[in-house]
This record gives C-alpha cells, sequence and structure tokens, in this order.
C-alpha cells in the first residue's frame, strides 16, 4: 500500500505519520511551556491532518490533479476531513480539539478565499454539499488512518458517516458560537505545525533551546556616570516609565526591570541591528571570546530585512542562527512594534503572537518617535500587552506629558508603574549641546566647510532622501579628499548592512570625515561625532539627532559643550515632510539660540505639542467596539497597516532580476530596495512586477548608484532624473 504524504516531494515527502510525529513533538514542548494541557495538545496534533487521507488531497500533493480538474472541483480543505475523526475522541475534549483543527490555516469566516469552515457552509457550497465533499469516499479512505492512530496509541475503529455528519455538525455550531477574543488552542497548534513543517526531522532537538529565561546580571552594573545604574530596579509595580537623557543607562535599567523573557522593541532597523550586536556582546562574549554555545542567550531579531548578515565595525561577521528568528520561543527577541502588530489588528497568525508574547517582558524604547497612525497604534498595542498579563517597560529621552499620560492609562494606572525621571541636579550634568540657529541651505555648507577644516568628524541629517543625495553631490566635490558616507533607507538590504558598518567606522576614526543620512541615525546607534548640522524636525526627533554628538560621557566631558546646528524650515509644508509642519515650526522656534537646558526640555516638548492627536482606529482593532474578531477567525491584512507601512513596499534591480527569481529566502532579501508605498505608487503601471518572493517592481539599473556614485536608489522625477514618458518606459521598466 502506498503511504500516506502529508508533503509533497517538493516539500520534503515526509509521510503524514512523519509529520503527525513532528507536530506532537512540537506541541508538547510548547504546551509544557505555555501552560497548556500537554495530553490534549498532544491529541490535537494527532488529529490536525487526519483529513489529508482524503483522495483528493493525496492526489493533489502527487501532482495527479489537473488545473481543470481543480478549478471545476469544489473546494477541498483537509482540516475540515480531519474534523469527521471526531468520534474517536471523548465529546468532552472536542471543544478544544476543533480549536486546534478547525482554523490551523484558515479562518472559519471572512477567509479571503472564502475557503473557512463558514464560509463554505453559510455563504458557498451549505452544509449537505461541504460535508459530502469531505467525506467523498469516507468508508474506503477513512480506515487508511488506522495505522497513524495505533503509532500515538490511539484505539481506531471504524467510524461511521452518521457519526462523521454528526462530528460535522457540531463543529459547525460549535464554530458559530464562538465568543469574541482569540483562542489559546488555535496558537498553540499553529506554532507546532509551523515549526514542524519548517525544521521536520530537527524541530524536536531545536526546541530544545528554546523558552528559556535569560541570565541579565551583567546589566547590575553600577556607574556614577549613568545615574539610572544607581537606583533599585526592584519596585513591586508591575510595569515601567522611564524619561531621561541619552546616556543616563536606560537601557540597562530596563533589562534589570525585567523578569522573564523579554522582546525588546526598537522603531528602526538600524537601532535593532545595533541593540542585537550590543546584546549579543554584553551576554555571550567574555574576554573578547564567544561562550560555549550552551552558555549562550538566546538572542533574535525580527525585522523587514533581519535575515541580511551582521558584521561588526571590524568586518566579522555576527554569529547568529537566523533561521530561528522568527520562531516562538526566545530568550530575547530584538524587533519593532509594528512586528507585534497581529495582536492589535487580528491579522494572520495572531493567536501564535499572543500566544508567545504572554507574560514576557516588552521594552518599548524611543516610544515618542512615532506619530499620527503609528502612535494610535502603540497605544492599543500597549493595552493588547496589559491584557496579555506582560510586564510593559516604556523609555524615552523625551515625551510630551500628554502622550506621558495616555501610555500610563493603557498600564493600568500610576499605581502599576514605576515611573522614574532624574532630579535637576542630575540633568544639569547632562547639558551638552550649544544649539545654533542656520538661516539657509548655504549657511549650514558653510558651516561644514569651517568644521572640516578643523578636522571635525561631522554628521549632517536630512528629512528627506532625496535631499540627502543631493547633499552628498555636493559634498564629494567639495571636499574631494575628505572620507564622505551616504546613509538612508533606498538602498539594497545587502549594501545598507555595509552602510550602517561603515557609520561605526567613521566614528571611531579620528580625522575629517563627513556622514550624510536621514533620520536612520536617531535612535539606537552608538555613535558620537563632534559636530551636528541637521534640518528641522519635530523636537523630540531633534533631540534624538542631538544626542548622536558628544554622546559618550566620562567625567572629563562633563561641563564641556558641543555645537548642534538646526536649518530653519522651508516655507513649503511640502518641503518639510514627513513631519507636521506646524509642529517642526513651533519646535524651530521653542529650541534657544545657545546652551540646551536638560531641565527645560520637558516644558519646550509640551509646547512644541501640546495635546497630541491621536486618530481613532477602532474599526481596524480586534477587540474594537466597531468589529471584534471571534475567536477562529483572523482578518486579511489590514488597510491599516498598509498606511502604517509595515509591509511597504520593495523594488530589484533589472539586472538583479534572474538572481531574484532563482534564489530564495534571504538571498532574495538581499537584493530588494524598500520604499514607501506612497513614493513608488505613482510608478507601479509603468514598471513590471515580479509574481515571486515580496512581488518587487522592477527599476531600471540607470537609477541606482547612477555613475558608480553611492547614491542609492534615485526615482524618477528627482533631481537629475529625466522624467518624459519615453524615458520612464524605456529605463524605468
Amino acid at each position: 500500500m502506498t503511504e500516506l504524504l502529508a508533503k509533497s516531494p517538493e516539500q520534503g515527502g515526509l509521510t503524514l505519520l512523519q509529520h503527525t510525529q513532528h507536530v506532537a513533538d512540537c506541541i508538547r514542548f510548547m504546551a509544557k511551556a505555555y501552560g497548556c494541557n500537554t495530553r490534549l495538545a498532544r491529541l490535537g496534533a494527532v488529529l490536525h491532518d487526519l483529513g489529508k487521507a482524503h483522495p483528493f488531497f493525496q492526489r493533489t500533493l502527487r501532482n495527479q490533479v489537473t488545473e481543470l480538474e481543480r478549478q471545476q472541483a469544489d473546494p477541498h480543505r483537509h482540516e475540515i476531513s480531519s474534523l469527521l475523526f471526531l468520534p474517536l475522541f471523548d465529546q468532552a475534549d472536542w471543544p478544544i480539539l476543533i480549536d486546534m483543527v478547525s482554523a490551523h490555516h484558515k479562518s472559519v469566516s471572512a477567509d479571503v478565499r472564502r475557503r473557512g469552515l463558514l464560509d463554505l457552509v453559510l455563504d458557498w457550497m451549505g452544509p449537505d454539499d461541504t460535508f459530502d465533499r469531505h467525506a467523498e469516499d469516507w468508508e474506503t479512505w477513512s480506515p487508511l488512518t488506522h495505522s497513524i492512530l495505533t503509532s500515538f496509541s490511539i484505539r481506531p475503529r471504524l467510524i461511521s458517516r452518521e457519526e462523521a455528519r454528526a462530528a460535522f455538525d457540531y463543529a459547525v455550531a460549535y464554530c458559530q458560537d464562538r465568543p469574541i477574543g482569540w483562542s489559546r488552542w488555535r496558537g498553540l497548534l499553529m506554532s507546532a505545525d509551523h515549526f514542524a513543517s519548517e525544521y521536520m526531522h530537527e524541530a524536536k532537538a531545536l526546541l530544545s533551546g528554546f523558552y528559556k529565561k535569560p541570565r541579565l546580571d551583567y546589566y547590575n552594573r553600577v556607574s556614577n556616570l549613568h545615574p539610572l545604574s544607581t537606583l533599585p530596579a526592584d519596585r513591586r509595580n508591575r510595569h515601567t516609565f522611564v524619561v531621561a537623557p541619552t546616556g543616563s543607562g536606560k537601557t540597562d535599567f530596563l533589562l534589570r526591570r525585567c523578569r522573564g523573557r523579554v522582546v525588546y522593541t526598537l522603531p528602526f532597523q538600524a537601532s535593532i541591528n545595533a541593540m542585537f550586536l550590543r546584546l549579543d556582546h554584553d551576554l555571550n562574549q567574555s574576554n573578547g571570546e564567544r561562550l560555549p554555545s550552551p552558555q549562550q542567550t538566546d538572542i533574535r531579531r525580527v525585522h523587514a530585512a533581519s535575515r541580511i548578515l551582521l558584521y561588526d565595525e571590524r568586518g566579522k561577521r555576527v554569529e547568529e542562527e537566523q533561521f530561528l528568528q522568527r520562531n516562538p520561543g526566545a530568550s530575547i527577541k530584538v524587533t519593532t512594534p509594528h512586528q507585534l502588530a497581529s495582536i492589535v489588528f487580528g491579522t494572520s497568525g495572531h493567536e501564535a503572537a499572543a500566544l508567545d508574547l504572554a507574560g514576557c517582558d516588552i521594552i518599548l524604547d524611543e516610544a515618542h518617535v512615532y506619530d499620527d497612525l503609528a502612535r494610535a497604534m502603540i497605544l492599543e498595542l500597549v493595552s493588547a500587552l496589559v491584557r496579555l498579563k506582560c510586564r510593559v517597560h516604556i523609555g524615552t529621552a523625551t515625551i510630551p506629558t500628554d502622550l506621558s499620560h495616555r501610555l500610563i492609562r493603557a498600564l493600568g494606572g500610576s499605581r502599576r508603574v514605576h515611573q522614574v525621571r532624574l532630579n535637576k541636579r542630575t540633568l544639569r550634568d547632562f547639558n551638552r549641546h550649544e544649539v545654533s540657529k542656520v538661516a539657509s541651505e548655504d549657511d549650514a555648507r558653510q558651516v561644514i566647510r569651517e568644521a572640516l577644516g578643523k578636522n571635525e568628524r561631522l554628521l549632517f541629517v536630512a528629512n528627506q532622501v532625496k535631499l540627502a543625495q543631493e547633499r552628498y553631490l555636493w559634498a564629494i566635490g567639495a571636499f574631494p579628499n575628505v572620507p564622505i558616507l551616504l546613509v538612508h533607507s533606498r538602498y539594497r538590504r545587502r549594501d545598507r548592512a555595509e552602510l550602517e558598518r561603515h557609520i561605526g567606522v567613521y566614528d571611531q576614526g579620528s580625522g575629517p570625515c563627513l556622514v550624510i543620512a536621514t533620520q536612520v541615525v536617531e535612535v539606537s546607534l552608538d555613535i558620537s561625532f563632534d559636530r551636528l548640522i541637521t534640518d528641522a524636525a519635530p523636537l523630540d526627533s531633534l533631540i534624538q539627532r542631538f544626542g548622536r554628538v558628544h554622546r559618550r560621557r566620562t567625567y572629563q566631558t562633563i561641563g564641556t559643550y558641543k555645537s548642534v546646528h538646526v536649518i530653519a524650515p522651508a516655507e513649503s509644508d511640502k518641503a518639510i515632510r514627513p513631519y507636521n509642519a506646524d509642529v517642526v515650526r513651533r519646535s524651530f522656534a521653542l529650541l534657544p539660540d545657545g546652551l540646551l537646558e536638560e531641565t527645560e526640555l520637558q516644558s519646550l516638548i509640551n509646547a512644541a505639542y501640546g495635546e497630541v492627536a491621536v486618530p481613532s482606529i477602532d474599526v481596524h482593532l480586534a477587540t474594537g467596539e466597531t468589529a471584534p474578531l471571534r475567536e477562529l477567525c483572523h482578518r486579511p491584512k489590514s488597510v491599516l497597516i498598509d498606511a502604517l507601512e509595515i509591509e511597504g513596499a520593495v523594488c530589484i534591480l533589472e539586472s538583479d532580476r534572474e538572481r531574484y527569481i532563482a534564489t530564495y529566502g534571504a538571498e532574495r532579501m538581499q537584493l530588494e530596495i524598500p520604499v514607501p508605498w506612497k513614493s513608488i505608487v505613482r510608478h507601479v503601471g509603468v514598471c513590471s512586477r515580479l509574481e515571486v518572493g515580496s512581488y518587487p517592481l522592477v527599476v531600471s539599473d540607470l537609477f541606482y548608484n547612477p555613475d558608480d556614485l553611492p547614491l542609492g536608489l534615485q526615482l524618477p522625477g528627482q533631481e537629475g532624473i529625466p522624467t518624459t514618458n519615453s524615458t520612464n518606459h524605456n529605463h524605468f521598466i
């Protein structure tokens, strides 16, 4: 007899018995880690794919179903056929088994392709036809599963068609009656199934190192230079809210507040990479050598390009188990809040994400940098994390008082939050920047000429990629003998990773140099230049940029000051994008023309922002009043996720087209150039798009590093790029 398959030959050709064993091994381990009943979890693993024994599914795996037959046949979902085996189990266990099995691939209703159980029963085929389709030749194929059941000590027997129909009707009624909320059991089965499918025979061994609390004793170090290190971190308040300047020891303090597994969130890719390197150095190295593998802390990073290899400032590759990045159970995961957004919006995988986050310590670092829709998402995310019984620790250098109050309310009120601010005497020791307001771009460039003549290391920050590119072209012409680096978001991911490494090299240098960048340098990059020249921006963003100058505190640097120059905002609102023009102009007006006093920052921030605007996103929320989500359901990708550009768009170069098609995973990602949808949308109709990977738009090599200058991507319409229709069609595609 031909063995039943669970995966096609192209996906590994696993037998149904092998895959079921892998899932059972994984789910028992995960259930124990999450505090779920291991007996029920194991039964769910046994049941979840029995429906793959259906002859149509087996023929599909063996490529015996023609495209015409596939189009003409009624839909078949193997998880629905699996539910017909419920009579083999105690009926008291049916509800949890249905939770695990009925929706482990599709939402039971409102599936994007209308293939969920309730979609088929209520909106498409009706209950009779749906049952008949999934019980076709029942008496012939259902006994083929008996050997699998026996392998798991479950006594097999023939199930009559009537019993199978009764189980089917029970499952339909159960799914129709689900309350608002999310199912831990669905999340558990999905986590185990995905992990077992990805790692197959290696899955059980890999899991043995998961779900371990990190040892964070390293961060108990004390230094008077970092005043937060001298404060106790063992207050009984569940959550934490820290407002303190750069260099005061926020990161160490937030980590000292953690008691379990840690999820450390930061807003930008560059800052995530930098934090990952920092944590890896602190916890997995000793005296310049890596600790033996069994002693290492499981640290992972997750963002859109986290599969790109990391290298330290010496060019040495950082050791990292990249293939494990997005899986559950990390001791420490460094990511963006947007990667957690599924628990807010109820998109695919939200139960598995919630299950893994529940009870963890979540650090929201640089919580002030989000605006408008992203700010609303952060507030909802904090509320969701509190419902999951997480311990939430928020850190920021600057934040409007109104937003502080909103976050503390989301945490459950001030009695539940350990709030930390430095006193005025301590804050005065952090005065380190003298502000100079600059009237124009020409004046700013004159400042650069004079500073480079003094052998200074300069950071020149633009609000827009286009302007950063223009400044780079000016600088390489004006200073041919000075090292100059351009860093922004529109490079191939592999190129940007190399550029971020070079920032550290420039930072460590002694001679004159110039780094021209966008706001990618604002947070958590441990760089310290001699002087900053920057476009006007919201006051909190400016303070973050100031923190890249005179950053490293020593006893000798206390009481000394470095210059930061802020260029007056443009008259045109468009030229001030992506920021709110009114906030930028108020921020510039409020800045002193002289020493920036740390003790005055809070009042300046409040004056710049006033009452913080938080738009309503209730219609998108899984727990919102407008359209709350029921158990066993998830939503297609939210419109709001598009608006937040959580996933965004990507381009590739024409010269990379064939390689992109031929490769997979990390190799593909290295070729991608991330671009905001609003920047690329007008070109969608005139450029081709691949139907593989991230569905990238294909652009001409003429628009990337033109004339061998490292400018990154220049879209048609930018300075120096022709915009005629003929150019668009001949070169952009």
